[in-house]
């Protein structure tokens, strides 16, 4: 595997950008589509995943040319290579055999490989609730009210109300879904942030929330 390729250059027909999360990485997580956004966005708030690199390497596919995967998720136990992709060329004559290559390729390294489509990323609009999350966590709270908001959920392992939470901590809902965008705080694999929702402590309950 060969260093990570430039984003392309902007054109018309793309829309790239950065992400900025100091909180959970210095680098900024570049995307060259709206839809590689709302994957990052989505991976933001997965609580398995400490890295995202964008175009981390190349692959040499033979006769099927170069490879250049998307985004690599790394984790205390995870290595994940991602391609986003809309799910009808994902499917077409020229990506689908290059994708299975690359899948088997990857595979002898010791990499999971997943295709991301529209689909899975938009599926429920979770990739919405989860800019309406990530828009609260670039908010400022004080080091002071974060200990307390914690605390206080620390005490509910098994999951606390966001209205119930804010109350007892004697803040406001904004900020307890500060935390959960800042990944202090736990929520559901919908990222749906009702106030009667429940929100958990990090390593509290044995659940897999991200799946």
């Amino acid at each position: 595997m060969q260093a990570a390729r430039k984003v392309v250059t902007r054109s018309p027909d793309r829309r790239v950008g950065l992400i900025a999360c100091p909180w959970f990485q210095s680098d900024a997580i570049e995307y060259e589509s709206l839809l590689e956004r709302d994957f990052v966005r989505l991976a933001l708030l997965d609580l398995q995943i400490s890295s995202i690199a964008h175009q981390p390497f190349s692959l040499d596919l033979g006769e099927l040319g170069t490879y250049f995967p998307d985004f690599l998720l790394l984790g205390p136990d995870k290595k994940v290579v991602v391609e986003v992709k809309p799910y009808e060329r994902a499917r077409n004559d020229r990506n689908k055999p290059r994708l299975a290559r690359a899948e088997q390729l990857l595979r002898e390294k010791g990499y999971r490989f997943v295709v991301a489509t529209e689909k899975q990323i938009r599926r429920g609009k979770r990739h919405e609730r989860a800019s309406v999350l990530l828009r609260h966590a670039r908010s400022h709270i004080s080091k002071e009210i974060t200990e307390r908001v914690i605390a206080v959920a620390s005490h509910s392992p098994n999951g606390i109300k966001i209205r119930d939470l804010a109350c007892e901590a004697s803040t406001s809902v904004e900020t307890v879904l500060h935390l959960v965008g800042r990944r202090r705080l736990r929520i559901n694999t919908a990222f749906d942030f009702d106030e009667d929702q429940l929100v958990y402590p990090i390593g509290g309950i044995d659940v897999d929330l991200h799946a």
